[in-house]
């Protein structure tokens, strides 16, 4: 059995689609299907129910769909243990990033401070909304990720990193309003933010203050994306406090009083990769580029 059958059947039974699999492994789908039929085959079980609109795990496949998440990390651990006993560290460590600004995240002095430190490691760089990467990390498409979150995401290690405060802001083009009751807002556009976002989590703690369930319309997944809609008078938005003060600054948007709700920058893998010699590297880099000293274990629990 080759350990790439079991991980593009994980990937299949995650999106429900060979098409979305084979993207996402970037392999065609004749790959795909090859693969499953090979492992259904050697197992001689039927993991998965193929139509022409989708595809679903087989009560055999729900079964056995844990067990393959598990063999895949497992496989994982003992390839990167291996290759620290060599006395160096190589191979390929896949890092995703949340959709803010890069220097934000300071991507370039990371990347610069593991190249310097381990030539030898190839590092593969992804974009990703916070979802897809939570799934990519279960998955093990992603050995790690840059993510913007307040709460510990279930199975996974969080390393804080610093804080992160956004600010709830208005179109500068919109009337001035006599008060900065949320209620005020009940009636506005809102600006969607992404499912199971940092945006998300932070903008819930912001609702909670008050008995509103926003009109919400446009889905904004980017910063600059928010940004941009704010500045047209789309709706309501909600923007990282730097930004949002750029945005005020240029007359595109004013800030909604003094509602505001902070987060966390994280750097999250998988609880058992926490031996894995590139993920210890770019835990010793991370501490340099964002002068770390101490511990930052902060996320709270799922």
């Amino acid at each position: 059995m080759d350990i790439r059958q079991l991980r593009t059947f994980v990937t299949v039974a995650r999106f429900g689609s060979v098409t979305k699999a084979a993207e996402a492994l970037h392999v065609t789908q004749p790959a795909v299907s090859g693969q499953l039929k090979s492992l259904e085959e050697e197992l001689e079980v039927r993991l998965l129910s193929r139509t022409t609109a989708s595809v679903t795990l087989t009560q055999s496949g729900e079964a056995l769909l844990g067990r393959a998440e598990k063999a895949i990390e497992a496989f994982g651990e003992f390839i990167h243990a291996a290759r620290g006993f060599r006395g160096q560290i190589e191979g390929r460590l896949r890092i995703g990033f949340v959709m803010l600004d890069p220097a934000v995240l300071r991507v370039g002095p990371l990347l610069a401070e593991m190249v310097a430190r381990h030539p030898g490691l190839k590092i593969d760089l992804q974009v990703g909304r916070t979802s897809w990467l939570i799934d990519a990390l279960r998955s093990a498409e992603i050995d790690a990720a840059l993510l913007v979150c307040k709460k510990r995401p279930e199975g996974m290690h969080v390393k804080v990193l610093d804080a992160m405060s956004f600010r709830l802001v208005v179109p500068a083009s919109w009337p001035p309003f006599d008060d900065f009751a949320l209620e005020g807002l009940a009636h506005k556009p809102w600006i969607r933010m992404a499912p199971r976002s940092g945006h998300q989590e932070v903008l819930d703690e912001i609702l909670q203050r008050a008995a509103i369930k926003p009109i919400e319309t446009v889905e904004a997944d980017h910063e600059q994306l928010m940004r941009a809609l704010v500045a047209a008078g789309v709706g309501v938005g909600l923007m990282r406090e730097a930004l949002a003060n750029e945005a005020r600054d240029a007359g595109e948007a004013v800030f909604f009083g003094e509602h505001r709700a902070s987060t966390q920058v994280a750097f999250v893998y998988a609880e058992g990769r926490s031996g894995d010699p590139a993920i210890q590297a770019a835990l010793q880099a991370l501490n340099t580029v964002w002068q770390i000293t101490g511990a930052t274990d902060g996320a709270s629990q799922p």
